[in-house]
């Protein structure tokens, strides 16, 4: 298996989710907004997703591909975990009347 082949079987897999979770919005293009942060942010998450991909020992290229997928469910439990130890719990995530940041809007929608 060559490295390139695992990293980008990787970022296809990080960024798998966030290609089904836009095309289950597209019926109702308010619930999304394009912005350069988001641009930015999902091409870095993709880069985690080769990352990963490269760093666990992916030994198929179906093992990379599935590392990728996996990818948000890692990210988003390690965000709640540091959340959790910095502030007290909130009662539901997310307020239904919260503004968001760009990061935990991003993180969010993970």
């Amino acid at each position: 298996m060559s490295s390139m082949g695992v990293f980008l079987l990787g970022m296809v897999g990080a960024l798998a989710p966030e290609i089904v979770r836009v095309y289950e919005i597209r019926s109702d293009p308010s619930r999304f907004q394009w912005s350069w942060f988001y641009v930015a942010a999902s091409l870095a998450f993709a880069g985690l997703g080769g990352v990963l991909a490269l760093i666990l020992p992916a030994t198929t290229y179906w093992g990379a591909l599935y590392i990728g997928v996996s990818t948000p469910v890692l990210v988003n439990s390690m965000v709640r975990k540091g959340r959790e130890r910095s502030r007290t719990p909130l009662r539901s995530w997310p307020p239904a009347t919260a503004r968001y940041s760009l990061v935990d809007s991003f993180v969010y929608a993970l």
